[in-house]
Formats: C-alpha cells, sequence, structure tokens
C-alpha cells in the first residue's frame, strides 16, 4: 500500500524523534539501541530501513550517529 507524501514525511519525523531517544539512552526494556528497536519505537516496518526502501537513507543517519557516539 502507498503512502503520501505527508504520511511519509510524519512517518519519518517519528523516526527520527525515536532515533533522538534511542541515541540519548532512552531505551525501552528488552530493546537495544538498533534498527530493530528504532522500528518498533516509530512504529514502521523494520524491512522499510533497508535496500531501496523509503526510510533506507534513515538508517544510514541513525547508523552514522550511533558511530559517532
Amino acid at each position: 500500500m502507498r503512502i503520501t507524501a505527508a504520511q511519509r514525511i510524519h512517518n519519518e519525523n517519528r523516526v527520527r524523534a525515536a532515533m533522538d531517544r534511542l541515541l540519548r539512552g532512552d531505551i525501552p526494556p528488552g530493546g537495544r539501541c538498533d534498527i530493530k528497536t528504532l522500528a518498533a519505537e516509530a512504529d514502521v516496518d523494520r524491512t522499510a530501513f533497508y535496500g531501496t526502501r523509503p526510510y533506507a537513507h534513515l538508517r544510514v543517519e541513525f547508523e552514522r550517529r550511533l558511530q559517532t557516539l
């Protein structure tokens, strides 16, 4: 199912907010600072972060930010 541009922006904002929480150490019980937890926290399908999927650029951003910590 395709999403609208507004939905994509909303999802990206949710992912970035979840990313910020994880990177500052606010990790849910049983979670880690990883893509699986990021996807769960943002309520986005984890596969959307890989390959040519819509949020692959956010995975790259998350991994880059995580590596700089």
